[in-house]
């Protein structure tokens, strides 16, 4: 019975240990969660507001960078009100000009807010997907860059200390199951369950 038990376990160390992962970029920044992922035909930034202390934040535009692509971006998901431009953009409030300012065109796709007063506010819990469709996009996990501001004024003003959020820094690798994982893991806890059960039944 032991050897069966020893099975069961051995099965599901070979599950954890040996299911593939796939990786994603990303970054906490305060009370902000980003992720960036990039394929051969799409760009995705994630944005998520984790507690009350981004809750009703005014977004500005929204950058992901650290990549490579051909042909011009176009939109493919966002909020309403965006858009999506072909290169990176600077952290200075979108009422004074900020945002995105097209360089590093073909290494970055730039989300922008195409008018003011800023309508979009973030949601504590919820999740923000911007996406752009890309040609030949190419990254290596760990390079992504995210840039974006977010403001307690519909004008996008920093005065007063009015940009309440400035982000520009790289994402970092973190791994995440794939279904293929979770599919392993799935049949090691079954083959470890069914040993147990039947050193119960022996047991009785």
């Amino acid at each position: 019975m032991k050897k069966g038990r020893m099975s069961g376990v051995v099965m599901l160390a070979f599950c954890l240990v040996f299911g593939s992962t796939a990786k994603a970029d990303s970054f906490t920044a305060g009370d902000v969660f980003l992720t960036g992922n990039v394929t051969g035909t799409t760009a995705t930034l994630t944005i998520k507001c984790l507690d009350s202390g981004c809750s009703g934040w005014y977004l500005g535009d929204a950058t992901l960078k650290g990549f490579t692509f051909t042909g011009s971006p176009t939109l493919g998901t966002a909020p309403a009100g965006y858009t999506v431009l072909n290169g990176g953009q600077n952290n200075s409030a979108v009422g004074s000009g900020g945002g995105c300012n097209s360089t590093q065109p073909g290494q970055a796709t730039c989300w922008d807010v195409q008018n003011t007063p800023l309508s979009f506010q973030l949601v504590t819990g919820a999740t923000y997907t911007f996406t752009a469709n890309i040609a030949s996009g190419s990254y290596t996990p760990g390079s992504l860059h995210v840039q974006a501001t977010a403001y307690n004024n519909t004008s996008g003003s920093q005065q007063g200390g009015g940009k309440v959020f400035a982000i520009s820094d790289n994402l970092l690798v973190m791994q995440t199951p794939e279904p293929s994982s979770l599919g392993l893991l799935v049949t090691g806890l079954i083959g470890l369950a069914f040993v147990s059960l039947r050193r119960l039944r022996f047991n009785s």
